[in-house]
């Protein structure tokens, strides 16, 4: 077969498909406080609405990747897209807590295969430079997607309500669907697929976790997006239980770390045709690392925390996170062409493990407060900069393996 070409509506598509994660997790975050009122429940428990989507992102990844190493890419992709327009359908009529609960489970098992099957593929049409670049624009949608979600669900949740959110994530579903049917190619050569069965697949695992620049990557990839969603987890609440503000004037506040999401992401196009990606990910990591040390600092030293400084510092502590993300795909994904899938595979189940381990850790004393989501930031923080000093930095960090 003829590899497909890296055509605008392909880079499209493949956004669509790394988009609809975030967007599924943060839309409806908006809606929590009332969520908790119309269940009659804690905190804790809605948020185990988020810890049961990222549950099922990490343990569905480990099962699209390495099958679509063996199968190809697009058949994995057709079933979890019509998978996960049934979960969301499923999610949107849910009529107690834990009907929920279970439905965001499935909703991420199959909204999973997006992710992982979209980096696949973007690996497989694409090498080098053009990789990188395509690797930056489709992280510019990642780094926007967790940031512009609660933002559009703050404006639709006081029209049509937190129920009403959850149809749009049907909606959104059914676009992911559209294009897995009609704009995602079989990208993977019938001859370059692997073979089934239990010793391939263990052998895959051993190579990918036997390469420890691939596993430095994946620890800075993994905790920098553990800093982006300690704050995203937590922000509702902060926001509007902590600051008072209404679900709309909580979406104008966090509609700032959207504009320098997108002002970095747009930017990180450029640099990384100019400076190695390596440095731009350790430039990233240690902004990164400073600003969460400011806003743990900060929160030690003011019993309130004024709402604008901690807007600005948590905006420029972020908005480097869509560099992170593209650097450490292009760099980490590179060393494994043969188990492309079982390498984005293992990155992005251990990115969403990590998610889902944040969301509860922030509201751990009891709610989220700056004090509490700064501690978070922190930890995750300076494990990332870790992955990438004791990995990274090692000879041949950079060459491909194959």
């Amino acid at each position: 077969m003829t590899r497909p070409h890296t055509s605008p509506l392909l880079i499209a598509a493949l956004a669509v498909l790394a988009m609809v994660g975030p967007v599924a997790t943060d839309m409806y975050m908006p809606g929590f406080p009332q969520m908790q009122e119309d269940f009659h429940t804690s905190s804790g428990t809605i948020q185990l609405t988020i810890t049961s989507f990222m549950i099922g992102m990490a343990v569905g990844q480990l099962f699209w990747g390495p099958l679509s190493d063996r199968v190809g890419r697009r058949r994995p992709l057709l079933v979890a897209a019509t998978l996960l327009v049934i979960a969301s359908a499923a999610a949107a009529v849910s009529w107690t807590i834990w009907m929920l609960i279970l439905a965001r489970f499935v909703q991420g098992f199959a909204g999973s295969a997006g992710v992982v099957i979209g980096r696949a593929v973007a690996r497989d049409v694409a090498s080098g430079k053009e990789l990188a670049r395509l690797f930056s624009m489709i992280g510019v949608v990642m780094g926007l997607a967790p940031i512009l979600a609660p933002i559009l669900g703050g404006m639709l949740d006081g029209v049509i309500g937190w129920k009403g959110v959850l149809w749009c994530i049907f909606g959104i579903s059914v676009v992911m669907l559209a294009c897995a049917w009609f704009v995602i190619p079989e990208s993977l050569p019938q001859q370059e697929r692997t073979a089934g069965g239990i010793a391939p697949l263990w052998q895959d695992v051993r190579i990918v976790f036997a390469d420890l620049p691939f596993l430095g990557y994946t620890a800075s990839s993994i905790f920098s997006f553990g800093v982006v969603f300690a704050f995203i987890s937590s922000s509702s609440y902060i926001y509007q239980d902590g600051y008072g503000l209404s679900s709309m004037m909580y979406t104008l506040f966090f509609s700032m770390n959207a504009v320098g999401t997108l002002i970095v992401g747009l930017l990180n196009t450029r640099l990384v045709q100019v400076f190695p990606e390596r440095s731009l990910l350790f430039t990233s990591l240690l902004s990164i690392s400073a600003g969460s040390v400011v806003i743990l600092t900060l929160s030690l030293l003011w019993d309130a925390l004024p709402m604008g400084v901690f807007t600005v510092v948590v905006l420029l502590t972020t908005c480097t996170n869509p560099i992170v993300m593209s650097t450490t795909s292009t760099l980490g994904l590179s060393r494994h062409k043969r188990a492309a899938g079982m390498a984005s595979a293992v990155m992005g189940t251990l990115q969403f493990a990590v998610a889902g381990a944040v969301a509860p850790l922030v509201t751990l004393s009891g709610q989220a407060s700056p004090l509490s989501m700064s501690t978070v930031m922190v930890g995750s923080a300076l494990l990332a900069l870790a992955g990438a000093l004791l990995y990274i930095r090692r000879p041949g960090a950079a060459a491909e393996r194959g």
